[in-house]
């Protein structure tokens, strides 16, 4: 009946005043009634000490001060929150109300009277249409309420105050259209029914539930619809981003050319006279040099298919000129008797340390084909 309906919300509305303004507990009024009392004392205590910290007395004060505004503010939001709970349900229920054209009064038999049959739609039957909006009704007020429950109410106190309550409720009020939607101005258009199921316009309360069935499963599937179509998008983005790697992972033994002249070790190299047939000291070295891009150096080293010499060759030529050509060829291309050693080093990229360090050996073994050997 409706009268079950109205004890319902009355008895919640209790409930919550009970929560916060119960008198057998010690409640907000009286915590910072304690902290005002301290401000008090050290205020009065000012007046008779000679001797006066203001440091410390002012941070005393200052935190007696923040803990009693703090404590204000929840008493105020616990304020607004008990006028939305009344607010909340009595809006439902004038909402119900203005629908039922009939109201059965009197429901008891009076035989001096005649009772009479009268056709109303299925929801104006008995309380139907109050239960239907209390359960299954939510207007655009209510979403207020609820940003207003979990702020003020549900969350600590760490969420009271924060920018993220003003922006929704901005939002919302771009819906609302009303400066007073807070107060106890109600709104008979409001239409904001469940998955959009509007008991007027279902056949009966079987139509209404098949109907709200029915939307449940189409949002349902559409919500697998959007998790499928989300999965395609990761498995394409895996894809594409697998392929992306393997791309990095086939190229990662190219380098710039810039970085790669950048990082060309430099070299000094030299000849060794293996069974000392032209060089007779006792490291046996017939040259030393240097060079910035050795493999680019070496093609003046390498023996050449057409008979001509080689720089090594000619230098022997010209150190021993009553040698024959063809002997200094076999001696130089002779891995028996003729080999050269390469020393690559980062630091020999650097010209002055390169010609520092051939100086060095040049210094210590005595070349036979260097220029200028003391």
């Amino acid at each position: 009946m409706k009268d079950d309906i109205l004890r319902k919300v009355a008895h919640e509305v209790d409930m919550f005043e009970m929560e916060h303004y119960n008198e057998e507990k010690k409640g907000m009024f009286e915590i910072t009634q304690k902290f005002l009392d301290e401000i008090n004392d050290e205020t009065v205590d000012l007046e008779t000490k000679k001797h006066i910290d203001p440091e410390h007395i002012g941070r005393q004060i200052l935190g007696s001060l923040m803990e009693a505004n703090t404590h204000i503010d929840c008493m105020e939001s616990i304020g607004v929150q008990n006028g939305l709970v009344r607010s909340k349900h009595l809006h439902n229920l004038l909402l119900a109300a203005n629908i039922r054209d009939t109201r059965n009064t009197y429901n008891y038999d009076n035989p001096d009277i005649d009772y009479v049959e009268q056709k109303v739609p299925w929801y104006k039957v008995d309380n139907l249409i109050e239960k239907l909006y209390l359960k299954y009704h939510e207007t655009k007020i209510h979403r207020c309420f609820d940003i207003m429950q979990r702020y003020l109410i549900d969350d600590e106190s760490d969420s009271r105050g924060i920018y993220g309550f003003w922006k929704e409720i901005d939002e919302l009020w771009e819906e609302v259209f009303d400066e007073e939607t807070l107060s106890n101005h109600y709104h008979n258009n409001d239409d904001y029914w469940e998955y959009d199921i509007d008991p007027k316009e279902c056949k009966n309360l079987l139509d209404f539930f098949q109907k709200r069935i029915a939307a449940k499963i189409e949002d349902r599937k559409e919500a697998e619809k959007l998790v499928v179509e989300q999965s395609k998008i990761d498995k394409k983005k895996q894809e594409e981003l697998k392929i992306l790697k393997a791309k990095k992972h086939k190229l990662r033994n190219y380098i710039p050319l810039k970085k790669y002249g950048e990082e060309v070790p430099g070299s000094v190299y030299w000849f060794k006279d293996i069974n000392k047939k032209f060089q007779k000291n006792e490291y046996g070295i017939l040259y030393v040099g240097e060079s910035r891009n050795f493999h680019k150096r070496f093609s003046a080293y390498k023996p050449k298919d057409n008979g001509r010499l080689t720089e090594l060759e000619t230098k022997l030529q010209k150190k021993f000129p009553e040698i024959k050509k063809e002997t200094i060829q076999k001696f130089v291309r002779d891995p028996e008797q003729c080999r050269i050693r390469v020393i690559p080093y980062k630091f020999l990229s650097n010209n002055f340390k390169r010609k520092m360090f051939e100086s060095r050996i040049i210094q210590r073994v005595k070349p036979l084909l260097n220029r200028n050997v003391i």
